[in-house]
This record gives structure tokens, sequence and C-alpha cells, in this order.
């Protein structure tokens, strides 16, 4: 999976623009199993649980320069008790 943030233009029923093309680069990109995301997205998150492992920048299909990317990834967390 690839994700970018940014503006998109939707027109009948579909999205267009710089976004979506990055994003669909992105995911050409990754391994399967893998969600790879831009910095603007791991700069807007801010969801528990998950990490970004840097990649660092990446030439991309069809994109003009590198793309920074990281890897998405969730954080280890402490197992949960089990009552007796």
């Amino acid at each position: 999976m690839g994700l970018h943030t940014g503006p998109v233009l939707f027109q009948e029923g579909d999205y267009y623009g710089q976004t979506v093309n990055l994003s669909a680069r992105i995911a050409d990109y990754a391994r399967p199993g893998e969600v790879l995301v831009t910095q603007a997205v791991a700069d807007a998150s801010h969801e528990d649980g998950i990490a970004f492992a840097d990649i660092g920048p990446v030439e991309l299909k069809g994109v003009s320069g590198a793309a920074h990317l990281f890897r998405a990834v969730r954080e280890a967390r402490e197992p949960r008790l089990r009552r007796i």
C-alpha cells in the first residue's frame, strides 16, 4: 500500500491529481503486506501504536525527483494481562 496526502480533484466519481499518482507509484514500489508513506503522511500522523521506519529517498517511475519514504510499522505493545 502507498499513501501520500495533498489536494485531489474529484470528477465524475473518480479522483485525479499528483497526490493520487504519487500514492499509486508508492503502492507499486511497496512489497506485499508493506505500507509505505511519504514524509507528509508521517508528519501528519498522530496515531498511537504506529511508528515510521525511514527508508530514505526512492526514485519512482513517472515521478520527478526522489520521494522520501517511510515504512509504517506497529509499535510493540505490552502483552495483555489475563485475569485469573
